[in-house]
């Protein structure tokens, strides 16, 4: 093998290593990128026995990130989530906890402002999961998510999601 395949090979390895679920199932989590880096990556996995979703996350560095604040809970269970950071700030990380009562999740989001830059020329991604399937959100290059959308049904325990994504 050539160095550079070898050097790519270990940086792949290094990124799965590294990715990882937040939480377990029935279980809160709290993530937060390390400072001066937002979220790149998103995936999540619903199980229909637990009735919940188990979350992971990825960051890379944007500049740096300042102002940072936390959202609080913005939904009730069974209720939409409906969020966009404030001003100039994108989401840096996320908080939830699960109810066995509701089988659904409150969450939080956390955003900051990254010096120098601020979001532009922003569009919805559509819906990124299905019903009891896999989310998966890779945020491109150059850009940050600042919105999250989400809906929950009953009858199915499970959440849909659209983000919105925005050039920085």
């Amino acid at each position: 093998m050539s160095r550079m395949t070898v050097f790519l090979v270990i940086v792949s390895l290094a990124t799965v290593v590294s990715a990882g679920y937040v939480n377990d199932w029935d279980s809160p989590f709290n993530f937060r990128c390390p400072d001066n880096q937002i979220i790149s990556y998103t995936s999540s996995i619903h199980d229909n026995r637990k009735e919940d979703r188990r979350w992971e996350f990825l960051c890379r560095t944007a500049g740096k990130t300042h102002s940072c604040i936390d959202s609080g809970y913005v939904n009730e269970f069974d209720e939409p989530i409906v969020y966009t950071c404030p001003g100039n700030k994108v989401m840096v990380g996320a908080h939830s906890y699960h109810s066995n009562k509701h089988e659904d999740r409150r969450f939080g989001f956390y955003c900051c402002d990254v010096k120098g830059r601020s979001p532009r020329n922003c569009y919805d991604t559509g819906y990124v999961n299905d019903w009891d399937q896999k989310l998966t959100l890779v945020v491109p290059e150059g850009k940050a998510i600042k919105a999250a959308f989400s809906h929950h049904d009953n009858r199915r325990e499970d959440r849909r999601w659209k983000y919105q994504i925005c050039t920085l």
